[in-house]
Formats: C-alpha cells, structure tokens, sequence
C-alpha cells in the first residue's frame, strides 16, 4: 500500500510531468535553458531529471531517498501495426557478484531498488524509426509499488541469477533468464570484467552485468496504466 507520505513527497513531481505531457525534449531543454546540442545515448532522461530537480547520481541510495522511491525512465516505440511497447529493457542496478551470492531475498539489495519506482513515459520510436531526442515526447507518468504476485515473480528470478553465481556459472547468465527482471551485460567490451565466485571457494573475471528490467514487466505492468492520449492524438 502507498502511503499518504508518499503521496505528499510526489504530488509536485506528478505535477511537473502532467504540465509537460506532449512536450519535447527539445522544448523543456529551451525552458530549463539548457544548452546541450550533442544528445548523447541517455541523455534525454538526465534532462527529465533536471526537469524533476533530481541530482544524477550513481549512488546506492535512492533517487528520492526520504521515502526509499526509484526514477526510471522508459522509453515506448509504436511497431507498424500500431502496437505500443517499451523499446528496450531498464537497468535497475549493477550486480555486485560476491554480494548477490552472500544475500538472501530479505536482504537483497535489488529489493529496495524496485519496492517503489516513479516512471516517466516518452515516445522514443515510431513506425520501426528512432526519433532524435530532442524530439522524444512526453507521454504520462506511472508510480509503481509492485503487489505479491509480482514480487513473488522477481524473487524467482532473482534466486535464478543467485543460483548461477554462487555456482560459478556467473558468465552463463543470459538476458533470456528470468520472466521479469534479465542479468544483462553491461561494460564498455567483452574485457570490461570483475570478480565473480568460482563455486569452489576461488574467484574468476566475468563480464560485468547488470539487473534489468524485462520488457514483458513494463508491458504488462506499466504500460496498461498510463493515458496515451499524447500518443493517438500524434
């Protein structure tokens, strides 16, 4: 159940995404005065978090930590046949291999990562062509506390991962696992590695990777939620 807390920490931030539905990227960098021509990959959401007044940070804490709350940003892309999904996974958190095997569920730092996540929707695609980020629009905005039954899904995945690593099997983690949430490379190449357990009491240098969100969690789960209208008035 949400909180009244958490309600009063959000209302200005659902405020700040309700006035700017159908915007541009392009627009709310000109009326936060932001000068960025070169839009590197991800750097439309650093300017919704401008917009929010939240600080980009790579910290264990969370984005709103007062009431423990995640900002994710997902992007949708409309397939040709009018279809509208997400058009990639979302990251959620590096993983830590040591700690993932030395955790239990209850103590799981994951956790604390997905028990509330604040997500602000853009349009990224459409008709099977990427948009320019400046030209990404804002669609709506979805506060998500997930119920049992989808807890119940990501400890499977989760225990799935662990299972893997305490095993020694950390570079056979593939993005195909899981039902909600994928183990997910993610480094500059296949060199960019860490220490994983070996399963023997050892270590061994695996690819880095990372917890994601599945395509399939914010289909089903988000998605339904939000007003399209932005979208089928386009």
């Amino acid at each position: 159940m949400i909180s009244s807390k958490v309600i009063e920490v959000m209302s200005p931030l659902f405020e700040i995404i309700r006035k700017s539905k159908g915007k541009t990227i392009g627009q709310i960098k000109q009326e936060l005065n932001i000068e960025r021509t070169k839009m590197k990959k991800g750097a439309s959401g650093l300017i919704v978090e401008s917009l929010l007044g939240i600080d980009n940070n790579n910290v264990a804490d969370a984005d709103i930590p007062e009431i423990g709350c995640e900002i994710k940003i997902l992007p949708l892309q409309i397939n040709k046949n009018g279809d509208i999904k997400a058009k990639e996974p979302t990251a959620i958190q590096m993983i830590n291999y040591f700690e993932v095997a030395n955790e239990t569920w209850e103590t799981a730092k994951l956790r604390k990562k997905i028990n509330l996540t604040f997500w602000v929707v853009y349009l990224a695609k459409q008709d099977g062509k990427a948009l320019r980020q400046d030209d990404y629009v804002i669609v709506d905005y979805f506060l998500d506390h997930p119920n049992d039954a989808n807890n119940s899904i990501f400890r499977q995945d989760w225990e799935e991962i662990q299972d893997y690593i305490i095993k020694g099997w950390s570079d056979k983690l593939s993005c195909s696992m899981g039902e909600y949430i994928e183990p997910k490379t993610k480094g500059a190449n296949n060199q960019d590695v860490t220490d994983a357990p070996d399963g023997e009491g050892g270590v061994i240098k695996v690819r880095r990777r990372a917890f994601y969100y599945k395509k399939k969690y914010t289909n089903l789960n988000i998605i339904p939620h939000l007003d399209l209208d932005v979208i089928h008035t386009k």
